[in-house]
């Protein structure tokens, strides 16, 4: 290392580089030094034929917290190993390794993978939460598709059910909260736009399944509200023969709202449309006679 170090400073000098510059070329030698020491190192790893020394060099890279190199080991000794006492310590950190690399995706495979092939083993309770928290990790904002959400929250119902006892319990309810709580705003947030984008009777349905599916959900007074509107809309743009029926469930809305939320901030504007779904049903009347 020293020869090189040697050679590369007097390759820098015969450079022009500001006088701050020329400052900091010990520092950067011995930075570069380090790493082509490291990457030799590593080359030497990976060529060696001594399966126990790659073994242990895996372990170490692990315990480093340098899992971009112990993967290449990993992938190597895995087959090698299948079925010994070491296979169980491979695959434990591999599936870990990919984890902390955040490829979560693969590390929940890896953990799936753990599981089924060591059901008996003391690090099963462990990697079973870990390929639920996997797909935790990759439930997006509400707004996007939610499959891993849904995944995240069977997997987590699942470890609750076969470890009622783990220490992980308590996290796994926090965590199915949260996860409920995005599919709740979710279901909403679709049923609202059906709404502003005029298809009333789709959000009438989707008001009534999100309230169905979350009858203690945060936002059953607006969804309420809003239904009653949704009602009076798609009334409004149905053919005479359909307008008295949903004037009629407008009124139903409006009802079933009011009982529920007298005082709410949405009494009045409630009330307004009550009042045209009124008008409107007396014409229809008079146009009968």
């Amino acid at each position: 290392m020293l020869g090189f170090i040697v050679i590369a400073n007097a390759l820098f000098k015969t450079l022009y580089l500001p006088p701050e510059m020329r400052k900091i070329i010990p520092y950067l030698l011995v930075i570069i030094s380090l790493v082509v020491f490291w990457a030799c190192k590593h080359n030497k790893v990976l060529k060696s034929t001594d399966l126990t020394y790659k073994y242990e060099m895996a372990n170490k890279y692990f315990e480093d917290e340098d899992y971009y190199r112990a993967m290449p080991l990993l992938e190597e000794l895995i087959p090698i190993y299948r079925g010994t006492e070491k296979a169980e310590r491979l695959f434990y950190i591999y599936a870990f390794s990919e984890y902390y690399l955040k490829d979560y995706i693969l590390a929940a495979h890896r953990f799936n993978t753990f599981v089924n092939n060591f059901p008996f083993s003391k690090f099963t309770e462990e990697c079973q939460f870990m390929s639920a928290i996997c797909h935790y990790k990759m439930s997006p904002k509400f707004s996007l598709d939610q499959t891993d959400t849904f995944t995240a929250i069977d997997q987590l119902g699942v470890f609750i059910r076969q470890f009622p006892e783990s220490n992980f319990v308590d996290s796994s309810h926090t965590m199915m909260d949260e996860l409920r709580y995005k599919l709740e705003k979710k279901a909403f947030q679709t049923s609202k736009q059906y709404y502003r984008v005029g298809r009333y009777k789709a959000a009438v349905a989707s008001f009534e399944n999100t309230l169905i599916d979350y009858p203690d959900t945060e936002y059953r007074e607006e969804a309420l509200f809003l239904m009653i509107k949704a009602y009076f809309e798609w009334a409004e743009n149905s053919i005479d023969t359909k307008k008295e029926e949903r004037y009629n469930n407008t009124k139903k809305a409006y009802f079933k709202f009011a009982a529920a939320y007298p005082d709410s901030e949405f009494t009045k504007e409630a009330k307004d449309v009550l009042e045209e779904t009124e008008e409107e049903l007396g014409d229809l009347i008079l146009k009968k006679t």
